[in-house]
């Protein structure tokens, strides 16, 4: 499997409507004239400097850098390097459990998602410009990335403050400024980030039961009914997809995309398991906990109807492959027990689609652009840049599929196309150069997750 990279950069899609305006999982808004001008890198990194300040830096700042560092030598105020090596403490036993020659790359992304975080409500999705803002879909991944390396109560932390974000109708603003919880522009709403909250929810909690004494799904009373709320009132209690607008391309779409419905689809099983499992979940949504299944049910026979029997591609029938696809593998989405029968009278029951590792690296191989990575998917037409957010989201659906060669690889490709400053950057261009913006914090929680699903503590890895 040939090696990954990728960037985020913003370009002209084949599905958007008017001047489509891309950024992945948070970027800024580019016009098409835009699209075609040279990326230059805007940070290598992000570190706090002698100001005192966490600032993106270029590469000549950042030669005086220490190795497996965000904060310069040159601070007078202890506190960032202080909080560093305690997080770096804490990380100790998950970075024991990885083969060794992953140790180094995974500290990268140990710290990139650090610095993105450090006294910050929750994750910022870069560190400088119009990527230093909270996006709900970003933070949701990082919650789960804190969650795996042992720091449940910070992921927690994280969906905590997207409650306090959530507006009352269920939505959440495409991105929020970190310091006043108010959005910095129009930006519509993403309906993405409601399934993939609810994911995050039900991976943090087990995360907590797994060590010990639970966090109370009580704390999150507001954001667990209003979010399932928006779910099920917007999917018709799943007999319809969810309508359309913007997804991780963050561009104005007329119908519903697979980036929209795969995390969906992801929410309400994540939901329902949820449900299963904590029978007090009941008190908290509006449905009532014995409902919920019923509507994931359902919904997945609706993806299957649509997105599922005409290939998975970007729309419900056409569109081209989208690396979308690897949300299914988040919590193992599309596995079914084979039943047909109705239960709500209308009609059989399609069986959602089963996905696999091959299909993946079918997308993969449709998707690759001339530096080893990935673009977002087959619309993407102007940008031949290698994006980092879809290569590490492919990279970790290969790894929960149990594709351990291939999610190798792509950790592989992501590791040896770090900045200078050793930072995952958002885009690598087509002659294999960082460019856009470094780090990106979803592409080192995704880095981070796929490290755990791969080598973690509980998968008996080291050596």
């Amino acid at each position: 499997m040939p090696t990954a990279r990728l960037s985020r950069r913003q370009v002209l899609t084949g599905g958007a409507a008017g001047l489509g305006l891309l950024g992945l999982g948070g970027g800024i808004v580019a016009s098409v004239a835009e699209a075609g001008r040279p990326d230059p890198v805007r940070s290598v990194t992000v570190a706090y400097t002698a100001s005192g300040q966490r600032m993106g830096l270029e590469a000549d700042e950042a030669r005086d850098l220490p190795a497996s560092s965000r904060v310069m030598p040159d601070l007078a105020d202890p506190g960032p390097a202080r909080r560093q090596q305690d997080f770096l403490d804490g990380c100790a036993p998950w970075l024991a459990a990885l083969p060794a020659q992953r140790r180094e790359s995974a500290v990268s992304a140990l710290l990139d998602l650090w610095v993105l975080s450090d006294e910050l409500p929750a994750t910022v999705a870069g560190g400088v410009g119009p990527w230093r803002y909270i996006w709900a879909r970003d933070a949701a991944f990082a919650a789960v990335a804190f969650s795996r390396i042992g720091f449940a109560e910070l992921g927690w932390k994280q969906l905590l403050h997207l409650q306090s974000l959530q507006a009352a109708d269920g939505s959440f603003a495409a991105r929020v400024i970190p310091e006043t919880g108010l959005a910095p522009d129009d930006r519509q709403s993403q309906f993405d980030s409601l399934g993939l909250v609810l994911w995050s929810i039900s991976e943090v909690h087990s995360a907590s039961t797994a060590g010990g004494e639970p966090f109370a799904l009580g704390d999150l009373r507001r954001l667990l009914r209003l979010t399932s709320d928006r779910l099920i009132d917007h999917t018709g209690h799943g007999r319809s997809l969810p309508p359309a607008g913007p997804d991780y391309w963050e561009v104005v779409e007329s119908r519903v995309t697979l980036g929209l419905a795969a995390p969906t689809l992801v929410g309400l099983g994540a939901l329902a398991g949820l449900c299963t499992a904590a029978q007090e979940l009941g008190d908290h949504l509006g449905e009532g906990a014995d409902a919920v299944p019923e509507i994931a049910e359902t919904f997945a026979s609706t993806f299957a109807r649509t997105f599922g029997a005409n290939g998975l591609q970007r729309y419900p029938t056409s569109g081209g492959p989208d690396s979308a696809i690897a949300y299914l593998a988040l919590s193992g989405a599309g596995a079914h027990d084979g039943s047909t029968a109705s239960a709500t009278g209308h009609g059989p029951r399609a069986d959602p689609p089963v996905l696999e590792s091959p299909m993946l690296a079918g997308v993969w191989d449709r998707l690759e652009q001339p530096a080893g990575g990935i673009k977002p998917g087959h619309g993407w037409i102007i940008d031949r840049s290698s994006w980092t957010p879809s290569t590490s989201l492919m990279g970790l659906g290969f790894a929960r599929l149990g594709d351990v060669e291939r999610g190798e690889a792509v950790l592989d490709w992501l590791s040896a196309n770090r900045t200078v400053a050793g930072s995952y950057p958002e885009k690598i261009s087509a002659d294999g150069r960082a460019v856009s913006v470094a780090p990106l914090s979803w592409t080192a929680a995704n880095v981070i997750i796929t490290l755990d699903e791969l080598y973690g503590p509980s998968r008996g890895g080291g050596g």
